[in-house]
């Protein structure tokens, strides 16, 4: 049984159920109870007005039998309708009766005990209903006679019994019409979720371009769930075809290295070799390891902040004195190649709420990307502006720039503007994505502004501090 309640169908069917039987009993009730009092209020004035027309007969006799001796309470009314009427004394012996009135003596003194009255009353008389109305023979006279009007009732209330059995048989029928209904409609409400419940349950990494497909009016509630429950399809898709393409990407980079070492130790291993070809070996298998290292850093970097585990830990900072240290070691590695290294710096004041280790591996990255791109001859900018409340922080370079195919994809994994993935540059496509983290991280942002120009200018956007 608990499990039965547990239904989302058979609850709603439940407490449709037990608001219609609720309903329907008020209704019933109330329709009982309007019938009642119509058929007591036609009875009531049936004897109120007989009451009427014998008083005014007795009236116009004084209350005394004739000089002949003939009754005086009439056995019908003007319109023909049998008049059960009792004329007895105040201590209830009968003095009269008229019409179809039975154990007189009995209703005479039940009468008496109960004395005049406004309105009819329901008596119980020999185990019978009567309803009467008692009154004065003489209205205003105390020690007059009492006139009782009396009716008998057991066919009314008969049919009360039968007219509410019937609205009984009636509320259980409607009732179980509406169970039937209602399981019925919650049946048909909650199809689209059986529907859903049935798709995801048949999933795998490889159905994740499946769709449900429902014909529902727009706005409709499950339908909205249904978009939302696809929409979350599309993400996930779209997550494991980034995976599927981030672990191709990251074994194909992965490899190349492992695989250069290998052969670097074949060949040297080949023959004897002088101690200038073992230092030239190993100063190759150093760089290669060094590529590695970086490599691995970046990627769980990537790991951590895909996991809302790249937590920069913020505090103010001079803008100016970050971006000096940072500029002072990038200036050897300029000279040796040599590029030219201007920085615009002087002016600025202010402060940025940052992590400083991950803000210089921000910069460091970009400042690696502009000097490995840029043709020996050429020049590098670094300057900051605050902007509306925030530090809009610009690197440039005079190289190639950026190619148009990957302008999109410029902040993916493993993007790089050679498409062939020549090592020469020394990149491996995750410098810029893991600048995006770290802007992501700080609330800040990254992007490449003026793709039209010649080079390439990155603007790193952060929210200055107070």
């Amino acid at each position: 049984m608990r499990e039965l309640l547990r239904r989302t169908r058979v609850r709603l069917t439940l407490v449709y159920v037990a608001v219609f039987a609720v309903a329907s009993l008020v209704a019933a009730s109330g329709f009982w109870i309007a019938f009642r009092q119509l058929e007591y209020a036609a009875l009531d004035a049936s004897l109120t007005a007989q009451a009427t027309s014998v008083s005014s007969q007795l009236d116009s006799t004084s209350g005394q039998g004739d000089s002949n001796g003939q009754t005086q309470l009439p056995s019908e009314s003007d319109a023909g309708v049998t008049i059960s009427a009792v004329l007895a004394t105040a201590s209830g012996t009968v003095i009269e009766t008229s019409g179809r009135i039975s154990e007189a003596s009995s209703l005479a003194a039940a009468a008496a005990r109960l004395g005049p009255t406004a309105s009819p009353q329901t008596v119980s008389v020999s185990g019978r209903s009567e309803r009467v109305l008692v009154s004065r023979a003489e209205p205003g006279n105390p020690s007059s006679a009492l006139l009782i009007l009396a009716r008998p009732i057991g066919e009314l209330q008969t049919s009360l019994v039968e007219v509410g059995m019937m609205l009984a048989l009636g509320v259980l029928l409607l009732t179980g019409a509406a169970a039937s209904l209602g399981y019925w409609l919650a049946g048909r409400a909650l199809r689209p979720v059986r529907v859903m419940s049935a798709t995801a349950r048949g999933l795998s990494e490889q159905d994740l371009h499946r769709r449900i497909r429902l014909d529902l009016p727009p706005g409709d509630e499950i339908g909205e769930l249904a978009d939302t429950f696809n929409a979350m399809l599309a993400r996930l898709e779209a997550a494991f075809g980034g995976l599927e393409r981030f672990t191709a990407d990251a074994a194909h980079e992965l490899r190349a290295p492992l695989a250069l070492m290998r052969t670097q130790v074949d060949v040297t291993l080949r023959r004897r070799r002088t101690i200038d070809e073992y230092q030239a070996s190993h100063r190759t298998l150093l760089e290669e390891i060094d590529r590695l290292a970086r490599m691995a850093d970046h990627l769980l970097l990537l790991a951590r902040a895909d996991a809302g585990g790249l937590d920069a830990r913020k505090v103010p900072l001079e803008i100016a004195a970050l971006l000096e240290e940072v500029v002072e070691r990038w200036r050897a590695a300029a000279r040796e190649k040599p590029v030219a290294f201007e920085a615009e710096l002087a002016t600025l004041d202010g402060l940025v709420s940052a992590d400083s280790d991950l803000l210089r591996r921000l910069f460091d990255n970009l400042l690696d990307n502009a000097l490995r791109h840029t043709p020996a001859g050429g020049a590098i900018s670094l300057s900051a502006a605050l902007t509306g409340g925030r530090w809009e922080i610009l690197i440039a370079d005079t190289g190639p720039g950026v190619p148009v195919a990957i302008r999109e994809n410029l902040f993916e994994r493993f993007v790089r503007g050679d498409g062939a993935r020549q090592r020469s540059t020394g990149g491996a496509g995750l410098g810029l994505s893991l600048c995006a983290a770290i802007a992501t991280a700080h609330d800040g942002s990254i992007r490449l502004e003026s793709p039209e120009l010649p080079g390439a200018r990155f603007v790193v956007s952060l929210k200055a501090a107070g």
